[in-house]
């Protein structure tokens, strides 16, 4: 797709950072622009520009959460701790922080080994990105859009070669990163649709696509919901395709 028009900078510098970390990641991670996820210490909602994670396990020592700070200015050392607290709350191993400006030497000492900071301008963010990782959100924003401020993009972060029934398939999967649903594109169909959570579809060559949520019944606070998966069925194999964490 084409540049969005009048979109602002900051949320421009945040999609683009999130196409990029995709690109950098594997199969084996999950990048989810936009999330959402309850704090293991605060038990609230936590927005982060960009939370990479393993796709298919639990393995909260990949977990990796990313923030574009499109700001004018230097980053100091209070924006270095308030970053460090988000990683401890949302169980990040590691924290990257993007910025356009630079950043103090103080928060350069501070960041120390688990923060990784980049310097990259809105210009060069452009630049090493294309627009083709995105597509128009086609879920519950495009179905709700009188009562929605914003349109989501979805971000392709997975090509999928499955082998189903003998043969082989290619899928791409992503997430949008406004309303969050999962988007497929199955290749030996051609279609392009939206799950829901806890939504169904057979696309145009029978296979099943449901998406399932992950219920946590051991936290002390009660309980919550961890994950939502996108599974692939077909015939009586189920394939684990993504997940979206929510904790």
């Amino acid at each position: 797709m084409s540049k969005p028009k009048q979109e602002d900078n900051w949320r421009l510098y945040e999609r683009l950072v999130a196409a990029l970390e995709a690109e950098n990641s594997g199969i084996e991670l999950s990048v989810t622009p936009n999330a959402r996820i309850k704090g293991c210490i605060s038990h609230k909602a936590r927005q982060i520009d960009v939370l990479i994670d393993a796709r298919w396990g639990d393995d909260l020592s990949r977990r990796i959460i990313v923030d574009a700070k499109f700001r004018g200015r230097k980053l100091d050392i209070k924006d270095v701790e308030s970053f460090e607290g988000m990683m401890k709350d949302c169980q990040a191993a590691h924290g990257i922080l993007i910025c356009p400006k630079g950043w103090s030497a103080s928060a350069k000492r501070r960041a120390q080994d688990a923060i990784t900071i980049k310097l990259l301008t809105l210009e060069e963010v452009e630049e090493k990105t294309s627009w083709a990782s995105f597509d128009e959100c086609i879920g519950e924003c495009y179905q709700n859009l009188n009562r929605r401020s914003q349109k989501g993009l979805v971000l392709w972060d997975a090509d999928h070669l499955l082998r189903i029934n003998d043969l082989w398939a290619i899928v791409f999967t992503g997430k949008c990163d406004v309303c969050h649903n999962f988007h497929i594109w199955c290749w030996d169909c051609h279609e392009k649709f939206a799950i829901s959570d806890e939504g169904q579809h057979e696309c145009y060559c029978k296979r099943i696509w449901v998406s399932l949520i992950e219920e946590e019944i051991d936290d002390p606070t009660g309980k919550t919901l961890n994950a939502v998966h996108l599974l692939l069925q077909t015939g009586s194999d189920i394939l684990p395709l993504d997940r979206r964490r929510l904790r």
